[in-house]
């Protein structure tokens, strides 16, 4: 079973707001957002969509988030 079914929208959103408040990074990818949830980019970028919060746009080849 996939981990991403324990996880909510909310809990993509935290990722962001964590990053967001680092003042080095304010923005974060998608595939890190994955990598702390330690799921797939794809179900990563689908919490992101739900996620309450985050505003997010496609940078090249992958979707930014702050």
């Amino acid at each position: 079973m996939s981990k991403s079914s324990e996880l909510t929208p909310e809990d993509a959103d935290r990722v962001i707001r964590r990053e967001k408040n680092t003042v080095y990074n304010p923005a974060i990818s998608t595939e890190e957002v994955a990598e702390e949830l330690e799921i797939s980019t794809e179900e990563a970028f689908e919490l992101l969509e739900e996620a309450p919060r985050p505003s997010g746009k496609p940078v090249g080849n992958t979707h930014i988030w702050w």
